[in-house]
This record gives C-alpha cells, structure tokens and sequence, in this order.
C-alpha cells in the first residue's frame, strides 16, 4: 500500500469526507482521479460515487439487504482493513505520528506527515516485502499507475452508472463466491 496523495495541515476534528471533497472541488488540490475502471475503496461515510467504491448501506435492523450486498460489504471490510492497518504500520514505523506534535509549528507538522508519507513511499518500493504488512506485500490491486491529475465532476447519470456496477461486482461475487 502506497500513499498517492497527501492533504496535511486540517485540524484533527475534520471530517475525512470533508478533506476529501476540498480536495476534489479545489482544482489546485492536482487530486489524482482514478482512471476508468479504478477506483479507490472508501468507508460508508463517503459518497458512493465514480472513482469511489463505498460499501451498500445496511438495510432495516442494521443488516445487508441481500446475501450478494453482504459478501461484498465483508470483502469491501476486508480491504478497508488492509488500509487501516497501513496507517497503524505508519504510525509504529513513524512514532512521531502516534500522537500529538504540539511541540512543533503547524508548517512544520505538515511537513513531517508529508515527509513520512513520502520515505513509506520509499521503503515499500526499495523493500516490497515489509514484514510489518505481510499480508498486503501479496495483495494484487494496490496499484495507482494511471491516476489523472484532474478536475472531478459528478453526474446523477455516473452515480447511477456506478451504483450499477457495484451491484454487478456483488453479484458476481456471490456467482462465483465458494471458487
């Protein structure tokens, strides 16, 4: 797992869907866009939207509304986790991460989480299997190439177009859910 854009220096108390909707309506944020056909795994807090794959909502009494819409929403999980885990990795290998830096200027606070960002970068491409994540050194799909710096505008027809797409990628899931 690669780092692919960095947006430090917000306030810890904001929302994770609000950086990312700056950074996708501020064409100076050069936010990378995934190409067709990719997209990044986000949580059910973000919008579920071309370039997003979000989870289904659960349905009444917390549960999925069909057994294909579960199998996703546990595989979708299961990356989610991968990601987390990344950021714990982080947060071990950095331990300046693991906590607050009030000791330092904002400007310079910026600079050390871009910074680390950027070694992470580093030491996964000099040294693919890290043993800290060895579950996700196999994983396949963790690559970025061809993402477009980009001005992003959605479509009620792209929306419905994607939503289209997860029930599909579901669906297949389930088809083929025991090979």
């Amino acid at each position: 797992m690669r780092f692919v854009y960095v947006r430090a220096g917000w306030e810890g108390s904001a929302h994770d869907s609000r950086v990312l909707l700056d950074a996708l309506s501020n064409p100076d944020a050069a936010f990378p866009v995934p190409p067709a056909g990719k997209y990044y795994a986000v949580d059910a807090a973000y919008r579920h939207m071309p370039g997003f794959m979000a989870p289904f909502k659960s349905g009444p009494g917390g549960r999925s509304q069909t057994a294909q819409k579960g199998l996703f929403n546990r595989r979708h999980s299961s990356v989610r986790n991968i990601i987390e885990r990344t950021f714990g990795v982080w947060k071990m290998r950095f331990k300046i991460l693991d906590g607050p830096m009030k000791n330092y200027p904002i400007e310079a606070q910026r600079n050390i989480v871009v910074a680390c960002c950027v070694l992470h970068n580093f030491i996964r491409e000099m040294q693919p299997y890290d043993v800290y994540l060895t579950d996700e050194a196999n994983m396949e799909g963790t690559d970025t190439e061809g993402a477009q710096m980009q001005q992003f505008h959605v479509t009620p027809e792209a929306i419905h177009d994607w939503k289209e797409l997860r029930n599909a990628m579901a669906d297949h899931m389930y088809l083929h859910r025991n090979e």
